[in-house]
């Protein structure tokens, strides 16, 4: 379970949407928690907007992120 601060969902949601749409793949959330966390949240409002600017940037360059072995698999 992640704990969200309000407002963040809504930009990580939409960020990660537009990366599935145009690559056509799942995003790897949980590999990149790095991004997003700040002020006592898995997901700030700061960090849903690093994560958002992290997509950006990997959409503008047309580069998916890494999908490792057996993410699919995991329980989180």
């Amino acid at each position: 379970m992640l704990f969200v601060e309000d407002g963040a969902a809504l930009i990580m949601n939409a960020a990660i949407q537009k990366y599935e749409d145009n690559f056509k793949a799942d995003f790897t959330l949980y590999e990149h928690l790095d991004l997003t966390r700040g002020d006592g949240y898995d997901v700030s409002i700061s960090g849903a907007k690093s994560l958002a600017a992290f997509i950006e940037t990997r959409i503008k360059n047309n580069d998916p992120v890494e999908i490792p072995e057996g993410y699919e698999d995991r329980v989180y």
